[in-house]
């Protein structure tokens, strides 16, 4: 909140309390010495962290959300949202000799070929 605006507030607040009090209307003069407190920590509050260093937020992977329809007959149908987990697949790394297809059949297939009646 920019420096300004409170400073007006504040200002604002005082000015009136000063109505309130010359009218002597209680109802207008008592809650502007609440803005007007609250107004001063809202200053001092940006005067002690106006130097601070601005934090970096660091970025965060949305999260996966459904949404749920229970649908009624008597009332309206509702929707809610439902957290979904997602858990990335993350394999280990097979041998490469195992899934390579070199094109040549195996013995066993060449034998089931020539004889079908002792396949495995």
């Amino acid at each position: 909140m920019p420096f300004n605006l409170s400073f007006f507030l504040t200002l604002s607040a005082v000015m009136w309390f000063a109505y309130g009090l010359f009218m002597k209307d209680l109802c207008v003069a008592l809650p502007n010495v609440i803005g007007f407190v609250l107004g001063m920590l809202q200053m001092l509050l940006y005067a002690i962290y106006r130097n601070s260093e601005k934090v970096i937020e660091e970025k965060k992977i949305p999260e996966q959300m459904k949404g749920v329809v229970v649908l009624s007959t008597l009332g309206p149908s509702e929707v809610y949202p439902v957290g979904v987990d997602i858990e990335p697949d993350v394999k280990p790394k097979e041998d490469s000799t195992e899934n390579e297809q070199t094109g040549e059949p195996d013995k066993n297939d060449v034998k089931c070929l020539e004889d079908s009646s002792e396949c495995p």
